[in-house]
């Protein structure tokens, strides 16, 4: 198909075809390489986003129970009643 995106050509090297032996077990519906690729491409991204996202949501939260904030979450959130169990 004719287009202006730039275009990858990748090798069944034994790596790829390992990866693509994977992704056909767990996406046996996608039987084609190019599909399976492009699913891997998506899966691999939203996995490294994933990690991104924890570590920004630890550093985050590093810092905020460093503050006056947080000591006083106990005592201001949910029903507001300390040690009740």
């Amino acid at each position: 198909m004719p287009t202006t995106l730039e275009r990858t050509t990748v090798t069944h090297t034994a790596p790829v075809q390992r990866a693509l032996a994977v992704a056909a077990r767990h996406w046996p519906v996608e039987a084609n390489p190019r599909e399976l690729m492009l699913r891997l491409m998506l899966e691999g991204a939203s996995a490294l986003r994933e990690r991104e996202l924890e570590a920004a949501y630890a550093d985050a939260y590093a810092e905020w129970a460093d503050t006056e904030d947080a000591s006083l979450w106990d005592s201001t959130s949910g029903d507001g009643l300390e040690g009740a169990a």
